[in-house]
C-alpha cells in the first residue's frame, strides 16, 4: 500500500517537471518569435529593420556605408555626363571657330549700295600710315620724288581711290560733262520782298540723269553730291545759252516745283561743269570717246 502511494506520488512529481520543461520551452520559443514579429511590423511601418542587438552599431554603420556609397556613385555618373557634355561643347565650338578663321570671301566694292566689282585680294589697298613718325617718312618721300624727272609723267596717285568711289552711272554723268561740256540746271525758289524768309523749294533741277543714260535717275542728287565731294565737277553761278534752257523749263519735275514754290516763284539759272582735276582724271582713267 505504501509502495504504491509512493509510485503515485513520484509519478505525480515527474508529470510536474515534465510540464515545467514543456513550459519554459514554449517560453523560450515565444521570445524569438515575438521579437520576430515586431521586427517585421517596425519594417512594414518604418520601411528599415530595426538593430537587433547581436548586430549592434556595426549593422547600422554597415547600411549608412552602403548608402553612401551609392550616393557617391550618382554623384560620379552625373558628374561624368556633365563633364563629356563640356568636353563636347567646347569640340564643337572649336570647329565652328576653325571654319569661320578658314573661310576666305572676296572683297567688293560697293558705291551707293551697288556692288561694282570684286577685288583679288593682291589689288586691296593697304593700310594708311597712322602715326606722326611714318607720315613725316612718306612726306620726305614725296620731296625726294619731286626731284626726279621721271615721276612727271605719273598718273595722280588719288585717281585710283576715286575710281573706286565711284558707281556705272556716275561715270556716265562724268562723260557727259567730259564730252558735252557744262549742263543747264535751275533752282526754284519762294519769292519774297527784298529776299527775307525766301526758301529753296528745288535746287538743280537738271536733265543730265536722261541725257547721260543713267540706271536710276532719281538718285541724280546723290550723283551730283559725290562727284562733288570728289572734286570732279563744280555747281557755277553763271549759265550757258538762253535756249539751253527752254527744254529744261518744260520739265515736270521743274513744273511741280514752281508750283509748290506759290504764286510768285522764282527761279535761278546756273551751270553744272567738269572741274580740271575732274577732266584731267577722266582722261587718264576712261578711254576718250
Amino acid at each position: 500500500m505504501a509502495d504504491k502511494s509512493g509510485s503515485r506520488t513520484t509519478r505525480d512529481q515527474g508529470g510536474s517537471q515534465g510540464k515545467a520543461r514543456s513550459k519554459a520551452r514554449v517560453e523560450e520559443d515565444a521570445e524569438p518569435r515575438a521579437e520576430n514579429d515586431g521586427r517585421e511590423l517596425a519594417v512594414r511601418e518604418g520601411g528599415a529593420e530595426p538593430a537587433t542587438q547581436d548586430s549592434g552599431g556595426g549593422g547600422l554603420l554597415g547600411r549608412i556605408g552602403r548608402v553612401s556609397n551609392s550616393a557617391f556613385n550618382v554623384t560620379r555618373e552625373i558628374g561624368g555626363s556633365a563633364q563629356r557634355l563640356t568636353q563636347q561643347f567646347v569640340s564643337e565650338a572649336g570647329h565652328l571657330v576653325d571654319v569661320a578663321l578658314t573661310t576666305e570671301t572676296a572683297p567688293r566694292v560697293v558705291v551707293h549700295g551697288e556692288v561694282v566689282e570684286e577685288l583679288p585680294e593682291r589689288e586691296r589697298i593697304e593700310t594708311p600710315a597712322t602715326t606722326a613718325e611714318e607720315l613725316r617718312r612718306a612726306g620726305e618721300r614725296l620731296l625726294a620724288q619731286s626731284a626726279e624727272p621721271a615721276g612727271a609723267d605719273a598718273p595722280h596717285p588719288a585717281y585710283p581711290h576715286v575710281l573706286e568711289q565711284l558707281c556705272p552711272d556716275e561715270a556716265r554723268v562724268l562723260r557727259l560733262l567730259f564730252t558735252d561740256g557744262a549742263q543747264p540746271a535751275i533752282d526754284v525758289r519762294t519769292n519774297r520782298p527784298f529776299g527775307v524768309g525766301a526758301e529753296t523749294v528745288a535746287a538743280g533741277v537738271t536733265m543730265i540723269p536722261e541725257v547721260a543714260g543713267c540706271r536710276n535717275p532719281d538718285r541724280i542728287a546723290e550723283y551730283l553730291g559725290n562727284l562733288h565731294r570728289l572734286g570732279l565737277i563744280w555747281f557755277s553761278k553763271e549759265q550757258v545759252e538762253v535756249r539751253r534752257y527752254e527744254l529744261l523749263q518744260v520739265q515736270p519735275q521743274l513744273i511741280d516745283a514752281i508750283s509748290r514754290a506759290g504764286r510768285y516763284a522764282k527761279t535761278v539759272r546756273r551751270r553744272i561743269e567738269i572741274t580740271p582735276f575732274g577732266r584731267d582724271f577722266y582722261g587718264t582713267c576712261f578711254p576718250k570717246p
